[in-house]
């Protein structure tokens, strides 16, 4: 038998406990309460730049592989997206040059074939130019700057994207001073106009930071090399 002290310190104990219980309860409860979820909006259309696409797609791969090596490609009957190799987007360290023109098809391999008969270059079986230095080494890309990204299948465009990755040349600076060069000969060529990455008219500011950030590319590869 428990004495009248030993029951009210049980009745309390069970009191406390019936207390301590039911605030984890009502916490709990709160916390749920404030629980969002974020949904993708269905009716976001689809028909996103191709750049943009490309560069937010790029994060999720591995960061692997060579300009040299090919992309396995899935058989389908539409013309996919273009499958660059996975170095070429090293997060976001590119430096891009867009350029636009008013005529919707002014931009096509034979075009841009023609400008550059003066300049090395290879177009690769995925449809893109592929701009060579002296040593027949890869310089930079001339892409499609819309969807599909390539120039295949006599595929004609109003927009063209400049790309270079410093990080894949000897000489980043001199690679990007190139690359200004052919844009604007294209430019001067066809009456488009040159944009920055943001599809902004590029101006002598913007071109020199780009400028400056192949150089900064420059000065970290020397470091190492030291």
């Amino acid at each position: 038998m428990f004495n009248l002290a030993e029951l009210l310190t049980l009745i309390i104990g069970s009191l406390l406990a019936l207390v301590f219980i039911d605030g984890i309860r009502r916490s709990l409860r709160s916390r749920a309460s404030f629980l969002k979820v974020d949904l993708i909006d269905s009716s976001e259309p689809m028909n996103k730049d191709f750049e943009q696409e490309w560069l937010e797609g790029y994060d999720e791969e591995n960061n692997s592989g060579d300009l040299s090596k090919e992309a396995i490609a899935e058989p389908s009957d539409e013309i996919e997206e273009i499958d660059l190799p996975h170095n070429f987007y090293p997060s976001h360290q590119l430096l891009i040059i867009n350029q636009s023109s008013e005529e919707s098809d002014i931009f096509s391999y034979e075009s841009i074939a023609s400008i550059l008969d003066d300049h090395p270059f290879v177009f690769d079986e995925r449809g893109y130019f592929i701009l060579l230095d002296q040593g027949n080494s890869p310089l930079f890309s001339i892409l499609n700057g819309k969807n599909p990204g390539t120039f295949l299948n006599s595929i004609s465009s109003s927009d063209i994207a400049f790309v270079f990755d410093p990080n894949s040349v000897l000489n980043p600076v001199e690679g990007f001073d190139d690359m200004c060069e052919i844009a604007q000969i294209i430019s001067k060529s066809f009456g488009s106009s040159l944009l920055d990455e943001n599809r902004n008219i590029l101006t002598k500011q913007m071109l020199e930071h780009m400028r400056q950030e192949a150089q900064e590319f420059q000065r970290q590869k020397l470091a190492i090399v030291s």
